[in-house]
């Protein structure tokens, strides 16, 4: 026991889809047990294989879509080690079946935990387990012990009290800017995602510093910050456990907000040469995984199928169908981008929720990982989770191509949020395909990216800054809440904030740089399939219309997107809304990434609205007559 300080074609028709680096060869899967449908991905090493698997518990919620990166690097580098790592989401998280609302959640991600321990020893022919947990992850991992041994156990920051992460979850849900709702309701909603008042019941009777874990040796990892002393070290010396903590960098950047993440490389290596050095190396052959399913049909009030591809190998970019169960639907596509650098679940899960609901009213929906996004591989040379990454118009360009030789003729509907609604807009500026006939923008923050700077950097964020301040100085009710002090900041603090919003937000920030590339001569040249060559929203706009395309836009009422381009876009947008081919829609009551449950159910029913005015569908499914 020790207690350490420390610093070609698209591939559609098969059932696997396949990625790796090096010897390393992930494949993503749907695993059934018990009528519950979880999605996951297998990594493993052609050769060098060992006895020993490894299930990888992810934390719930928000930290989840955060820390979905760094895990996902912790299993190629364990997999490269010989181990068999299977990284799953929980029943109603990321990519597997059921919702937040759903009854008995946390013994639904215990039992998940299970299944997936179950697999690797019965399907992955693993005779040794571990578990390696991260927050609510780690928690789960250590309760799954305390009926069941495996041979080593990694907590990484575990929730160790569910009353102190309860009130961690309440501060989390009160955070807000001037107009924030304290609301009544027994749940909690967290950055996007419910916590029913029975979650939180069986949440709150935690308390890992009571349990009696069954594992042979055990490593507790704490963020480098941390204080330096562990309760649950102590606990599981004193139960004469073979235990160690470490605390290492590098945990607060991998928390971070998508596309702020940084990948804990020396975090990561202890971890991988911890479990190296507690595991045997015998080889072994290789499992058949060849019974593992890409299909998935989901549960829900209407059933839609899933199904898992790899839309190009080269660039990468993998994908998830979501489809009308019947068939026979001739809706176009709705293609759903990536939305910063999330995932393709999205912000909230956001994604899962729209693709699922469209699905149900006949539109065959795909959500995609872009090149160097979520579970596709980068470039060689580029960047990885790059939100705003030039190749991003290309990589629409290889999934429009991929639908038409899957179905020829059938139309291609562009969807994002966000980066996503760039990529989205200008992709509609830029392609030739004549199947792509419409883009639709949710809460886009500019039209025009260069590398060389961020959005906030330029003009673009003070217009945001001006556009959010103005509404809310002459919104009474958010002056109401200001002086009866029920806005959670203080008035002080809250005349500080758009201070420094207004004033400040145009200091020490550098001056947006030119990509250096030549403007094109009017309007025909276009742009090449990267970033645009020059900030001219009225040129893009002209060449949408030429290509006979179709513009949507659905904005949060607190979000400038359609402020930035009838700003920016001048006569053009006017002429364009006055015309019909650019319809603007605006959510009330909606942060940017509609976080609340009421805000993105307010959301979809917009878009079917307005999709079902524009293509027809029907609940069950297929055109309307």
């Amino acid at each position: 026991m020790s207690l350490t300080l420390a610093t070609p074609p698209p591939d559609l028709a098969p059932e696997r889809a396949r990625a790796g680096r090096g010897p390393v060869e992930s494949t993503a899967f749907y695993l059934g047990s018990e009528g519950r449908s979880l999605f996951a991905w297998l990594h493993r090493c052609g050769h060098g294989l060992r006895h020993h698997g490894i299930v990888i518990c992810p934390p719930v919620a928000h930290e989840q879509t955060h820390s979905h990166r760094a895990l996902r690097h912790l299993a190629e580098r364990l997999a490269a080690r010989g181990f068999t790592v299977l990284r799953l989401d929980y029943h109603g998280t990321g990519d597997s079946d059921g919702t937040d609302t759903d009854p008995d959640r946390f013994a639904a991600w215990l039992a998940s935990v299970g299944d997936a321990v179950d697999w690797l020893r019965e399907e992955g022919g693993c005779e040794m387990i571990s578990l390696a947990g991260l927050r609510m992850g780690a928690t789960l991992a250590a309760l799954y012990v305390q009926d069941h041994e495996v041979a080593n156990l990694l907590l990484w920051e575990p929730v160790v009290s569910g009353r102190r992460h309860l009130r961690e979850l309440k501060a989390l849900s009160q955070t807000a800017r001037l107009t924030a709702e304290t609301g009544s309701s027994s749940c909690i909603e967290a950055v996007g995602f419910v916590f029913t008042s029975q979650t939180l019941q069986e949440i709150s009777t935690v308390d890992l510093l009571s349990l009696e874990p069954r594992f042979r040796s055990g490593l507790i990892v704490h963020g480098e910050a941390a204080r330096r002393e562990s309760p649950l070290f102590d606990r599981f010396t004193s139960l004469g456990l073979d235990a160690e903590a470490l605390w290492l960098p590098g945990y607060v950047e991998m928390m971070a907000e998508p596309h702020l993440t940084t990948v804990p490389e020396e975090a990561l290596e202890r971890i991988a040469g911890w479990f190296d050095s507690k595991s045997p190396d015998g080889d072994r052959d290789p499992a058949d995984f060849s019974r593992t399913t890409g299909l998935m049909v989901t549960a829900g009030p209407v059933p839609v199928v899933e199904r898992i591809a790899r839309l190009s190998q080269s660039p990468d970019i993998f994908s998830i169908f979501t489809e009308p169960k019947t068939g026979g639907s001739t809706l176009p596509w709705i293609v759903i981008l990536n939305a910063g650098a999330a995932n393709r679940s999205g912000p909230g899960r956001l994604h899962v929720l729209v693709a699922r609901r469209l699905a149900a009213l006949g539109y065959p929906c795909l959500r995609v990982d872009l090149s160097g996004l979520g579970d596709s591989r980068v470039d060689p040379g580029r960047l990885e989770n790059n939100n705003y990454a030039a190749t991003a118009v290309r990589d629409v360009a290889v999934i429009c191509d991929a639908l038409e030789r899957l179905q020829p003729g059938r139309p291609v509907v562009m969807m994002g949020l966000c980066s996503g609604a760039y990529a989205a807009f200008q992709s509609a500026a830029q392609l030739p395909h004549t199947g792509f006939i419409e883009s639709i923008l949710i809460n886009p923050l500019t039209f025009f990216w260069s590398d060389e700077a961020a959005v906030d950097s330029s003009s673009t964020e003070r217009l945001r800054v001006w556009h959010f301040y103005k509404k809310r100085l002459l919104d009474p009710t958010s002056w109401r809440r200001l002086l009866t002090g029920k806005t959670g900041t203080g008035f002080r603090e809250a005349f500080r904030q758009i201070v420094d919003k207004l004033v400040l937000s145009g200091r020490g920030r550098v001056k947006q740089a030119s990509t250096g590339a030549a403007a094109p001569t009017g309007d025909s040249g276009g742009h090449p399939w990267g970033h645009p060559v020059k900030d001219d929203l009225p040129a893009d706009l002209r060449r949408i219309a030429a290509a006979s395309r179709q513009l949507a836009m659905f904005v949060a009422d607190s979000d400038p997107g359609e402020f930035l381009l009838r700003h920016k876009g001048g006569r053009e947008a006017s002429r364009l809304i006055e015309k019909g081919r650019l319809r603007c829609f605006t959510i009330e009551q909606a942060d940017h990434i509609f976080s609340t449950e009421a805000s993105r159910d307010a959301f979809c029913r917009a878009l079917e609205a307005y999709l079902h005015g524009r293509f027809g569908s029907t609940p069950e499914g297929g055109s309307a007559a």
